[in-house]
């Protein structure tokens, strides 16, 4: 759990600064800890803001480890009911602890083992050198902890321990088009300052040219970064050897796990099956690609200047993220829908190949693709859409994770295209990512036009998990209900009652749920 609260709610009790304003005390639904957590442990706490955190210590083994914490409670009597990981060395209390689940586990921590203290904005603690100098110098034993913990999961955890946590790598700025390149590069440097680093509320950027970075020692620009900020290189390719209206990127030497002369190649031939050859399509015109780097979505939805310098529908690959600016004027078109969209773009992408119709790829409401295994259902990708409103328009920053070819931890679609017919061809991510982009394209301008209708809805349908299923309605004293389909206003499910078919209900996910479709929340009756 990565929240201060997560484990909190993850158990069965709850009992947070009880006999003050912050309280919040009671049961909760989900339960992996089957008793109580209580906290904080240490007192300081203050909501969406790191200014209460601190350095604490937890046994582990026969080790003391230095752990970030803010707020976190510890398991009562969590030696009862599970295994204890940690404890603070303060009260002896577990503080992190591994819960059997049904068929499965669950692993808790009261503290925070998978925080990297570097990437942490402590700027406004009164203690932050002292905190960044104890959790830096004990990130090895800390991911141990953290990895150790995993493999009590049963999952498979490799560390490279003479490496560590790979550093970032540089992010390559490509286009469809060698003007779009220097649109893009110009308004980058107009943010920058005179050492060409563009400073953003979350993330620093140096913005040069491939040439330079590769020719240059840059450190002299670097001098003024603040450490408090993870720093990003965004490196731009020549274009003067290029012709107009030719796609302009690095070569494939600096990009190797994805041909990016071949993404814009099938973007291109893609778009030509649209209705007037597509010419007017802008998704995925632009990109930037990385190897590693701390989060697609964070980038472009946490760096406000930084993502105004970026035009409609720029990408990145394969755990990708684009930009939309949705305008206010299409009224026809809530934006609540967009998160469907992009779900049944990528299904359909796949499923409308010629020979791949009968793949099992499926739509889990509200933002999750399943696939139909012989073992179950099986999750391979997941959809998040973060908003920010800006004058007469959303900016919406849509993230997207496909787990393409990665055999564990469950299964990928290409391992579910050769079980369903091994004379499939696998897929490659550059034509995975265009068809999707494409696809996307085409249902956004036709929901801009003319809404959410019978146009789409019987796509979705058709895609998706829950035609007739029946839930129960924990708030409802556990009354059945069967669904029928989604709202036309904010998208959630509705459903009638299985006794009483004049009863009808509007629902909504509860957010902390794990089962496909337990826990439902009614909204309103």
């Amino acid at each position: 759990m990565t929240r201060s609260d997560s484990a909190y709610y993850a158990s069965h009790e709850i009992e947070f600064e009880k006999n003050t304003a912050m309280e919040i005390t009671g049961s909760r639904p989900l339960g992996f800890f089957p008793g109580l957590c209580r906290g904080t442990v240490y007192p300081g706490f203050v909501y969406n803001s790191e200014k209460g955190a601190r350095s604490v210590s937890v046994t582990y083994g026969q080790e003391t480890i230095k752990i970030y914490y803010n707020g976190g409670g510890y398991f009562v009597d969590a030696e009862k009911v599970g295994q204890v990981i940690c404890r603070y060395q303060d009260t002896s209390e577990a503080a992190g602890v591994l819960c059997r689940v049904g068929q499965g586990s669950a692993l808790l921590f009261g503290v925070h083992p998978e925080y990297d203290i570097r990437l942490v904005d402590l700027s406004d603690h009164p203690e932050k050198e002292q905190i960044l100098q104890e959790l830096t110098e004990s990130l090895p034993q800390t991911r141990k902890l953290l990895s150790d913990s995993l493999v009590k999961l049963g999952l498979k955890v490799e560390v490279d321990s003479s490496s560590g946590v790979p550093a970032l790598t540089p992010i390559y700025l490509s286009a469809v088009k060698k003007e779009l390149v220097t649109a893009i590069k110009a308004k980058m440097l107009q943010e920058a300052n005179s050492d060409f680093i563009l400073e953003d509320s979350n993330d620093q950027f140096l913005i040069t040219s491939l040439e330079t970075y590769l020719e240059n020692d840059i450190t002299a620009s670097l001098k003024e970064l603040s450490v408090d900020k993870p720093f990003l290189k965004i490196l731009y390719p020549d274009v003067e050897t290029k012709d107009e209206g030719e796609p302009v990127f690095p070569n494939k030497s600096h990009t190797p796990y994805f041909n990016l002369a071949k993404y814009y190649g099938s973007l291109l031939e893609r778009r030509k099956l649209e209705w007037g050859g597509g010419a007017w399509y802008r998704i995925g015109n632009a990109m930037l690609y990385s190897e590693v780097i701390t989060s697609t979505q964070t980038v472009l939805d946490k760096n406000y200047n930084f993502a105004q310098t970026l035009p409609n529908g720029l990408a990145g690959a394969l755990q990708f993220s684009f930009i939309v600016r949705h305008s206010l004027e299409y009224t026809k078109a809530p934006v609540v829908f967009v998160q469907y969209l992009i779900a049944l773009a990528i299904v359909e992408s796949i499923r409308t190949r010629k020979g791949y119709e009968n793949v099992p790829l499926r739509l889990k409401w509200p933002n999750d693709i399943y696939a139909d295994t012989q073992e179950g259902l099986k999750k391979v990708g997941g959809l998040l859409v973060n908003s920010n409103f800006v004058r007469d328009e959303f900016l919406l920053v849509i993230g997207c994770g496909i787990n393409l070819n990665n055999p564990q931890p469950t299964v990928s679609i290409n391992d579910v295209i050769q079980a369903h017919d091994p004379k499939l061809a696998r897929l490659g991510p550059e034509e995975v990512l265009t068809h999707a982009l494409v696809t996307f394209e085409k249902f956004y301008m036709e929901f801009c036009e003319n809404g959410m209708g019978k146009w789409f809805l019987d796509r979705y349908y058709s895609r998706w998990l829950h035609s007739d299923k029946v839930v129960t309605l924990t708030t409802h004293n556990n009354e059945k209900a069967r669904i029928t389909g989604i709202t036309s206003d904010y998208g959630m499910l509705e459903a009638v009652g299985v006794d009483d078919y004049r009863k009808r209900y509007t629902l909504q996910p509860d957010g902390n749920s794990f089962d496909m479709l337990k826990g439902l929340i009614v909204k309103k009756q």
